[in-house]
């Protein structure tokens, strides 16, 4: 259950990202927002007073004058010092928001997959991210301000009251309805903010359909514009209806607290002044005079004071939403030991269901895999292949059952430095908008032998490292995001490039989950071949809706709905004639169908 926001801890816990960034940059900021409005009060207000009474009194020039140069020589270097903030602001800044971002990702670390499956967790990562580190800074200045503006406003009430306590009546009655109906309005715009971000994703998630490469394909190919925009639509008149329920309210409040300014800070005030000027009331004439201008300032410095009391009541509320993301109840683990050199996995009845579904997807799975073993799993769509591998690597936490490595469970691991010994190609692989090299490294290469050791990977892939589009060589971005010179590949490229990363890491065990689907059966027989020679003994699982590679394993598990239903070598379930036989002989129709002749001989030697 959450927690209601509170202005003054969310507060601290945002100015102490700040100061965790750049300690110096927290209180230069602090400082110059509130020397400047506390240096104000003495430049307009006072000042001001001080003019009006030398001339009443007849003080000499000079005396005037002199002081004048004081007051303008501090209001020069008060400028300099915000010009000279200004710019240290402005090259420090990006540390906090590296810090901010480094905090998020650590959490993003820890996440399971099936985290990135649950709405609710999508629904407050989306809140941790949004405007966080614009937002720590923004509450820093703001409380330098803020700090400005209290102690502007005590030393204009000061001066006022030196004049005519009853003025008092005319600032404090506005101050305390702003601060109570401010306070109302910070929570009311926390509450609309937190409604509407389903909302906001959803657009979000349409913005990014139509501006990311991968679905242009299937935008211009079928009519889903109507869908998108229908979605986008409903989201956008969601987030207006919810919206319009709080600013009306916000609205009301922000009249009530700028009204009662109006009223009795601006409007009630001088005609007060004016009264006690006209009746002969008034002792010092000049100084009554000055409080016209003064009021006029003080008045202007309590309302900031109190907008900056809400901007920092409702900034600091949206920052709840990045303190609950990192402080929620996701402890850091205790440092669990490197189960060391991967030599065997067993699953034992391993059972798996996605968060909210009825059905579990993978259901009493057992079998082992030993360091220098080739498996194949294979079946049609939806067997749960995919989903068994990732429970294989720690991505997902079994529902039951368990998982051993090297005869421990997978729990009581290191969960990071285990991934790391594998060399995994999934079937939604990804290239990025970097260099060749790294895309194949996965880091920036360090000399010469990396540039040899990336190369040698692609071309043990069977990617041709001397294609005309390769302009930079292996320095070549990949994509043109970035680069109008980029070289872009085809899926069959892509491919090639994420399998070159395998044979470029040299991993104790090997996962390639649909590593050829782009690929021509000759290319994928070649491409397994340098697999199965550069994984000599490397534990090797290959999953393939293509049944000919599957012979090339030590033994082929067939899954269908979740289970494990034929195992055994490729002779032994052809032997059985079930479910292997049957998928197996239909694709062999099917590539003596379509093959062009040229290709066939090589197609028939790899089923041979």
């Amino acid at each position: 259950m959450e927690s209601k926001p509170s202005t003054w801890k969310q507060l601290r816990y945002a100015l102490k990202q700040v100061w965790q960034s750049d300690k110096l940059l927290l209180i230069f900021t602090i400082f110059k927002n509130s020397i400047e409005q506390i240096f104000y009060v003495f430049f307009f207000v006072y000042l001001t007073k001080y003019i009006f009474n030398c001339i009443e009194h007849g003080v000499e020039y000079r005396r005037l004058f002199w002081f004048l140069i004081i007051a303008c020589t501090g209001h020069v270097v008060v400028h300099f010092i915000c010009g000279w903030y200004e710019t240290y602001r402005k090259i420090r800044t990006p540390l906090v928001y590296r810090h901010i971002f480094y905090k998020v990702m650590d959490i993003s670390d820890t996440l399971t997959l099936s985290d990135y499956e649950n709405p609710e967790f999508y629904d407050r990562y989306a809140r941790a991210l949004e405007r966080s580190a614009e937002s720590a800074m923004d509450l820093a200045i703001t409380t330098g301000v803020y700090i400005g503006n209290v102690g502007a406003t005590i030393m204009s009430l000061a001066v006022v009251v030196m004049v005519d306590p009853v003025l008092l009546v005319f600032m404090i009655i506005p101050m305390v309805v702003s601060l109570y109906y401010g306070k109302k309005n910070g929570i009311c715009n926390f509450d609309r903010e937190k409604a509407i971000t389903r909302d906001k994703r959803t657009v979000n998630y349409v913005n990014r359909v139509y501006y990311e490469k991968k679905y242009a394909a299937e935008v211009r190919l079928f009519d889903i514009n109507s869908i998108l925009l229908d979605k986008q639509e409903n989201a956008v008149e969601q987030m207006a209806k919810v919206s319009m329920k709080y600013r009306m309210r916000s609205a009301f409040y922000s009249f009530l607290m700028k009204g009662s300014y109006s009223i009795l800070a601006g409007i009630a005030a001088y005609f007060y002044v004016v009264f006690k000027v006209k009746s002969g009331d008034a002792a010092d004439i000049s100084s009554y005079v000055a409080m016209i201008s003064a009021m006029a300032f003080s008045t202007d410095q309590l309302k900031h004071a109190v907008e900056n009391r809400i901007a920092l009541s409702n900034d600091s509320h949206l920052f709840k939403n990045l303190e609950d993301f990192l402080e929620q109840d996701r402890k850091k683990p205790e440092p669990k030991p490197d189960a060391g050199e991967i030599l065997s996995i067993e699953l034992d009845h391993v059972s798996f269901t996605y968060p909210g579904a009825k059905k579990s997807t993978i259901h009493d799975v057992s079998f082992s895999w030993n360091k220098g073993e080739k498996l194949a799993i294979v079946g049609y769509n939806g067997a749960g292949k995919t989903t068994l591998i990732k429970l294989i690597m720690g991505l997902y936490p079994a529902t039951s059952g368990k998982i051993l490595v090297n005869g421990k469970d997978i729990n009581d691991i290191d969960g990071e430095s285990y991934r790391k010994r594998f060399g995994t190609v999934f079937q939604d692989l990804q290239v990025f908008a970097m260099p060749l090299v790294e895309n194949v490294l996965m880091r920036k290469p360090s000399g010469e032998e990396d540039y040899k050791a990336a190369e040698k990977a692609l071309i043990a892939a069977q990617f041709d490292v001397n294609h005309p589009g390769l302009e930079k060589g292996l320095d070549t971005v990949v994509t043109r995001e970035f680069d109008e010179k980029g070289f872009v590949p085809s899926g069959g490229q892509a491919q090639k490039i994420a399998i070159a990363r395998v044979f470029a890491h040299e991993p104790d065990m090997v996962i390639l989950d649909e590593p050829s689907s782009a690929l021509d059966p000759l290319a994928e027989y070649n491409m397994y071949n340098n697999m199965m020679r550069i994984s000599l003994g490397r534990g090797v699982i290959f999953i393939s809706h293509r049944l000919s590679s599957a012979r090339m394993a030590d033994k082929i598990y067939m899954m269908k709905d979740g289970q494990v239903v034929e195992q055994g070598s490729h002779e032994e379930l052809m032997d059985q004639q079930k479910h292997y036989y049957d998928m197996f002989m239909l694709q062999a129709e099917n590539y003596q169908d379509s093959l062009p002749e040229e290709m066939l001989k090589g197609a028939q030697a790899f089923y041979e």
